[in-house]
């Protein structure tokens, strides 16, 4: 599932890069309207980004 993260959060990007990378999470890149862009088939990471960042789905 792709997940769009509001920029309202921009100072978060370069730390969730870093925590939520892995071989079933790509994170990035920030899209041109200042969203960062997550993809993962993670449903506790999706449940968890929705909840605390207001991700959008796709």
């Amino acid at each position: 599932m792709n997940l769009l993260i509001p920029p309202r959060h921009r100072e978060l990007f370069p730390s969730l890069k870093n925590q939520i990378a892995s071989e079933h999470t790509k994170c990035g890149p920030v899209t041109w309207n200042g969203y960062l862009r997550v993809q993962t088939d993670d449903q506790q990471l999706i449940d968890e980004l929705r909840q605390k960042l207001d991700a959008q789905p796709t």
